[in-house]
């Protein structure tokens, strides 16, 4: 396996990626709004049962969304053009981040160090680019992601109420270049 820079012909490809997943747990949100304070608190709760969970993207909005990326890195079997994941940073130089609106490894490929080769992909390219940070986002429903997220260094960084589709809130997760 090999990750290599994406080439307009892979587009497809990774738009074709099954980018759903199951979870067992979710973070749910609570807030309190007193005079002179706000404070919201995320709690992990456990299900009653396993959930499929689809995309937070439609294809249309992913696709827009790869293009306004600066770099776009796929990891693509070594003897076939098979994709087996993906990750796209938009530079922003103005905060020292580097943003990560989109990242996916195939289901049967999942577990296999591949999210792991395509997150250190784009903090190296962070590093050469001067960048401080690295964030990426995930629907509060992605518990995998967080778990991956957590796991690699990231620190949980903020929230954004209704930014998916789906008014789902998104979970801020950063990676902090020493």
């Amino acid at each position: 396996m090999r990750i290599r820079p994406a080439e307009l012909a892979d587009l497809e490809a990774i738009l074709a990626l099954d980018h759903s997943y199951t979870t067992d747990h979710v973070w749910q949100m609570s807030g309190q709004n007193s005079a002179g304070e706000q404070m919201a608190t995320f709690r992990l709760v456990r299900l009653p049962r396993q959930i499929q969970t689809p995309s937070p993207y439609e294809p249309h909005v992913l696709r827009r969304c790869l293009h306004r990326c600066d770099y776009l890195w796929v990891m693509q079997a070594p003897a076939s053009h098979e994709i087996y994941g993906y990750i796209g940073m938009a530079l922003l130089p103005w905060h020292n981040t580097g943003w990560i609106p989109a990242l996916a490894v195939a289901p049967h490929m999942r577990r296999k160090g591949i999210g792991t080769q395509l997150l250190h992909a784009a903090v190296a390219q962070a590093r050469v680019a001067g960048l401080h940070n690295v964030t990426l986002s995930l629907p509060t429903k992605n518990y995998p992601a967080t778990r991956f997220c957590q796991t690699r260094g990231m620190r949980f960084s903020g929230y954004a109420d209704n930014y998916y589709a789906g008014r789902d809130i998104a979970l801020f997760f950063t990676y902090r270049i020493k």
